[in-house]
């Protein structure tokens, strides 16, 4: 990753020092202008080019996170190999993410250590020479391939790693930001991989699992390309290009030719055919209904939301989960990729200020935000949703019905064991650990509570649990609950990845 000298001191201060410069005291003008400062980079390219890059504030730099995305896809070989048809997508996917953890690897080690100009140049290299080698000798490509879509592979993570880190100003950590980033290619090389196989593949076949993937797919690449069209051209950010841009969106998730039917049919088949999806989703409506409320509620009574209030999110999302996951799996997938396209268009709204919702988003996010929202972006909502819904992404065939555990890792961590840690904590809390603000009896609410929810759910017959699963979820268990007592990172998105990794060991 290149930088100009400038940019690499200020980084280096800002890495080595966790940004405590920064004042926590600052009042609430300058706040206020330093968000709208970070959302002014987000919109000016020629501003964001200028930038220098600045991670978030009051935390360290959280590079031992670019280990986590490649280990949980890595995981999955351990044991029981991913389903027959997902193998070589998911080698593919776990030499790419392998790839951009050395990549990260190498962007600290260029910047931050002094090293001589030739040893600069071969770690500038070794991130595409690792990813060509692990595709020409796992994958067994021809090396033509394994060389040029390595580079390009991680050519493109450079690029838009530091492109995000300075558009993005404040708003993540470097290892928070090597997680959403490497989830965002990752992403990209899914599409290309399921689109060129669906040249080969007749459209008629496919299952339901895979035609809702494919949507959603389709649906996904189709709002990544307006977010760039938003970013790159300035007229696209007014009220009524918008949303012709949000109508154009619509229609071609739903009338793309991507599946046979069409999407919009084809979803709808899906959802009729059987009454209980019918009732799965009346209920998520009420929880969004819910969700509204609480929001409401909040705007109305004070200003600032405290840690209980904000946990009922945590709890709204453990009753979206755990029903999918054990009864319409297929259905909570389709439901984690329209989730994400909404907070994705709700956030647009509110940075763009697009009338007539910005203002009400903004009141929302300034009331809901914590000490981990630094920057423009609401990272902690974002982090929430994807930190729960990580592990049905990173499962090859996560429907298959022999997964459960794996793809309950996200709501235990977060929506159990965080809850319980953050409440027992607060009210109970009174032996503190040692350079941290979380006490030890918030952690042992932490493993408790996700070993009492998982005997829960074994007792009640809807969770097979073996001995081997039983050492493995109390590992996770214990483990999670330190990362979460010591990590300055967000945990939404650190704690899910934590867990998933250890259970998979079983």
């Amino acid at each position: 990753m290149r930088r100009s000298i400038s940019e690499t001191e200020h980084s280096e201060s800002d890495l080595s020092s966790g940004a405590t410069t920064e004042s926590n005291s600052s009042d609430c003008e300058q706040e206020e202008d330093r968000h709208h400062s970070s959302r002014t980079t987000l919109l000016d390219p020629s501003a964001r080019r200028d930038n220098v890059m600045l991670p978030r504030p009051w935390a360290s730099s959280g590079g031992w996170m670019c280990f986590l995305v490649p280990l949980a896809l890595a995981s999955r070989f351990l044991n029981a190999p991913p389903c027959k048809e997902q193998v070589h997508l998911h080698l593919m996917l776990t030499v790419t993410a392998a790839g951009m953890c050395v990549e990260t690897l190498c962007f600290f080690v260029y910047f931050f250590a002094d090293t001589s100009i030739l040893a600069k140049c071969i770690i500038s290299l070794l991130p595409g020479t690792f990813t060509t080698l692990g595709f020409g000798l796992c994958l067994g490509t021809s090396w033509l391939f394994a060389v040029v879509a390595g580079f390009l592979m991680m050519a493109g993570y450079q690029h838009f790693y530091v492109c995000m880190m300075r558009g993005f100003s404040r708003c993540f950590t470097y290892g928070e930001a090597s997680i959403l980033f490497q989830g965002l290619m990752l992403f990209v090389v899914s599409v290309i991989y399921r689109l060129y196989d669906l040249c080969s593949t007749d459209a008629k076949t496919l299952g339901d699992f895979d035609r809702l993937n494919l949507i959603m797919l389709n649906a996904l690449t189709w709002l990544l390309i307006l977010c760039l069209l938003v970013i790159m051209v300035p007229r696209m950010r007014g009220p009524i290009p918008f949303y012709l841009l949000l109508g154009l969106l619509i229609v071609a998730v739903t009338c793309a030719p991507v599946c046979s039917p069409l999407p919009i049919v084809a979803l709808l088949q899906f959802i009729f055919r059987d009454p209980k999806r019918l009732q799965i989703i009346g209920f998520y409506l009420v929880l969004v209904v819910l969700t509204g409320a609480t929001v409401t509620w909040q705007l109305r009574h004070s200003v600032q939301a405290n840690t209980r209030v904000r946990k009922i999110f945590h709890l709204l999302i453990v009753l979206v989960f755990v029903p999918g996951v054990l009864f319409q799996c297929a259905l909570l997938y389709l439901a984690t990729g329209i989730a994400l396209a909404a907070f994705v268009v709700l956030e647009l709204v509110r940075l763009l200020e697009i009338p007539p919702f910005s203002e009400r988003l903004t009141e929302a996010f300034h009331s809901f935000r914590d000490e981990k929202d630094a920057g423009a972006l609401a990272l902690t909502p974002f982090c929430l949703l994807i930190g729960c819904s990580m592990p049905l992404w990173l499962t090859p065939c996560p429907c298959s019905g022999n997964d459960t555990l794996l793809l309950l890792s996200g709501i235990l961590a977060v929506g159990v064991g965080d809850t319980a840690a953050s409440v027992v904590g607060s009210k109970l809390g009174r032996n503190m650990w040692g350079n941290s603000s979380r006490s030890l009896e918030g952690t042992i609410a932490f493993v408790v509570s996700i070993l009492l929810s998982v005997w829960l759910l074994e007792a009640t017959g809807l969770l097979a649990m073996t001995q081997a699963k039983w050492f493995a979820t109390i590992f996770a268990a214990i483990n999670s609950a330190l990362v979460e007592a010591f990590t300055d990172q967000v945990d939404n998105l650190v704690l899910p990845l934590v867990f998933y990794i250890l259970v998979g060991l079983a």
